[in-house]
């Protein structure tokens, strides 16, 4: 059987830990026979599947989030073991007790992974989503700022050990929250776009009974702020408003249906071009930059400020009961999977 994951080119932190940690889960299992397939970690249960769709699967922790589910998903030849979260297992229509949590909680199953004692701990981290890295310059807001900026393209296990030493993580990127939370490390979660997925982040949060209280941090540069502009304008953001007692799934369902129209799509073409073609060109341009010397600088500042805020307002942690009640069940449903293959 072989792991399934979205693999970027450039590396990301989340999907990167399928890269081993089933392995050291499920050693001696995994091979390229692409015949049979494993969805772990990620926000994956969708289009990025359609190619494969006719294969055996089995799903693990996996997610909704991006996009329609394949042809056939959930038929006879899908094993779904368990999913991130019950908003997933409510759009997907699975029972109840399927939604567990995401399957990166496992690694406090792994010994070298033990949470380390605060007086061991040091420093404030901060981790931008990796679709960030495109247009923002948030490691120059972190270096105004006095918070140390880690990519979600460096190694994964190299960054999944300084979450684990850090005293508190910034998480624009939603797998450093969770491996945060696995680590026992209090985390704040922030946004920097419009694109921010509230539907996935809710979907792990309710898992663990944990509210989704994202601070917004305003762009980092000026291309930033146009690329979030036109993103709000053709309606292809992703974050919504949510009260307790709303039906995140009839939200997340109408907000897909207007993101994947044609209307959608037209808009969203016409202002990804003039933003590529003028608006973008015309921001990073050498006269624009001596017209406008100080743009940067207060960009720079104002999202400085608001992170180092951020820092100091409510973190958040889920109760070890919860937490240790989530890991119990992902690793019998887990030793399940093990007896099947």
């Amino acid at each position: 059987m072989k792991v399934f994951y979205y693999q970027d080119p450039q590396k990301n932190f989340g999907d990167d830990l399928n890269e081993w940690i089933w392995e050291r889960l499920l050693p001696g299992v995994w091979d390229e026979d692409d015949s049979s397939l494993f969805a772990g970690i990620g926000t994956i249960i969708g289009p990025l599947m359609q190619p494969f769709a006719d294969r055996k699967w089995t799903v693990f922790g996996s997610g909704v989030g991006y996009g329609p589910l394949p042809t056939g998903f959930g038929g006879k030849n899908w094993n779904i073991a368990c999913v991130r979260g019950p908003l997933t297992a409510q759009l997907l229509r699975l029972a109840p007790e399927t939604a567990v949590c995401d399957g990166a909680m496992l690694l406090r199953r792994l010994p070298e992974f033990a949470p380390l004692p605060e007086v061991e701990r040091n420093g404030t981290i901060f981790m931008p989503h990796h679709s960030a890295l495109h247009y923002g310059d948030w490691e120059a807001v972190c270096q105004r700022a006095g918070i140390e900026y880690v990519s979600p393209r460096s190694d994964s296990i190299e960054t999944l050990e300084r979450i684990r030493r850090a005293k508190l993580v910034i998480a624009d990127a939603m797998h450093a929250a969770i491996v945060a939370d696995a680590m026992r490390v209090p985390w704040v979660p922030v946004s920097v776009s419009p694109n921010t997925s509230t539907f996935k982040w809710l979907d792990w949060t309710m898992s663990l009974n944990l509210p989704y209280m994202p601070v917004n941090l305003p762009s980092s540069n000026p291309v930033e702020a146009s690329r979030n502009f036109f993103s709000v304008a053709a309606g292809k953001h992703q974050s919504f408003a949510f009260h307790p007692g709303s039906d995140v799934v009839s939200i997340y369902s109408k907000a897909e249906e207007r993101r994947n129209s044609e209307s959608a799509a037209r808009k969203f073409r016409w202002g990804l071009r003039v933003h590529k073609l003028a608006v973008s060109p015309w921001l990073r341009s050498a006269p624009r930059k001596m017209l406008l010397p100080r743009m940067e600088e207060r960009y720079i500042d104002r999202a400085a400020a608001a992170m180092s805020a951020a820092a100091k307002g409510p973190t958040f942690l889920s109760e070890d009961r919860l937490l240790n009640a989530a890991v119990d069940n992902l690793s019998e449903r887990l030793d399940k999977v093990r007896a099947q293959l």
